[in-house]
């Protein structure tokens, strides 16, 4: 479907084999969220989101997969973009993103929380931009980001 040939990851469509390697990624980096609590709680919207919404992974042949992102293809909505520690800053995500932009042919939207910090940085410098801003600040609250 789409290969980065200088880093050696491509993006595919899930499949079932892809489930549990798709749950260690998202557990690991909910893991790194602590104001979101128990990552287990987000299991039954992740499972859903696997039947009902379109799901791209990346993967690397010596590292398996390294990201996953969940979009609705009517909407456009990102439900879940996330990466392996190990491979951020690499593109991963932005590729992701790219390719559901395409296959969708629209504008992509997107909740962050305001926590993340990096996220909403890395959002912004590839074109995105708030629609909705949460305020006052409390934990757990989210910003509406739109795609260019």
């Amino acid at each position: 479907m789409y290969k980065h040939a200088g880093a050696g990851w491509s993006i595919r469509p899930f499949t079932l084999n892809d489930r549990i390697s798709c749950l260690r990624i998202f557990s690991d980096c909910l893991r790194d969220f602590p104001w979101r609590g128990d990552w287990k709680a987000y299991l039954p919207v992740l499972q859903n989101a696997f039947v009902s919404s379109r799901v791209l992974v990346a993967e690397e042949p010596s590292a398996g997969m390294i990201a996953f992102l969940t979009v609705q293809m009517r909407t456009g909505y990102v439900d879940h973009l996330f990466v392996d520690e190990d491979w951020r800053l690499c593109g991963v995500g932005r590729g992701l993103l790219e390719v559901a932009r395409n296959e969708a042919a629209r504008p992509l939207i997107l909740d962050v929380d305001m926590q993340n910090v990096a996220a909403r940085r890395a959002y912004e410098k590839l074109g995105w931009h708030v629609v909705v801003d949460a305020k006052p600040l409390r934990p757990g609250q989210q910003v509406r980001l739109v795609s260019p």
